[in-house]
């Protein structure tokens, strides 16, 4: 997980396995981003392995930015999280705006 801030343009980067092996983990390391800092964009290109765990991460993620108040944005999707999010019906958490300005 990297974390970029550029200006105003804050980007939360994951990166590696968003699988059940890693859940625990990234969710805590995702609300604590969110927490510190307001991220409109998640960007996973750089996810090579996506399950329904890592489907979880984003859903939670979704809704504690939503409960915040803020808007959150997943950009520039991994083949393997695009094929999820499409199977699942929930390509609308992709930000394709966003994704074409990256």
């Amino acid at each position: 997980m990297n974390q970029d801030i550029q200006g105003r343009n804050e980007v939360l980067r994951l990166h590696g396995e968003m699988t059940i092996y890693r859940a625990g983990e990234l969710a805590q390391q995702v609300l604590s981003a969110l927490r510190q800092q307001p991220l409109p964009h998640i960007d996973l290109s750089e996810v090579t392995e996506f399950d329904t765990a890592g489907m979880q991460i984003l859903l939670l993620a979704h809704r504690f930015a939503a409960a915040s108040e803020m808007r959150l944005a997943i950009v520039n999707p991994s083949e393997c999280v695009r094929e999820v999010l499409t199977l699942c019906n929930l390509t609308h958490l992709i930000d394709a705006q966003a994704e074409l300005a990256s």
